[in-house]
């Protein structure tokens, strides 16, 4: 992915959490990470693999598409 779908990726992820009332530690408990990996993806500081994507997709209850969209 490019750079620029990582900034969108962490745009529409930032947003979507915050919709869904959940924290970055909340969020990052249920994918079992640490919580600055999340701000790390809201910022685009980290890039991020398909597989733990879908699980945040799922998890905020958007198709994976909505996240890069």
């Amino acid at each position: 992915m490019s750079k620029d779908i990582y900034k969108v990726f962490g745009k529409k992820l930032y947003a979507l959490r915050k919709e869904k009332g959940l924290s970055q530690e909340q969020l990052a408990l249920e994918i079992d990470m640490d919580k600055s990996i999340i701000g790390k993806y809201e910022n685009a500081r980290r890039c991020i693999n398909l597989r733990t994507a879908k699980k945040i997709a799922d998890i905020l209850g958007v198709k994976l598409s909505q996240l890069l969209d």
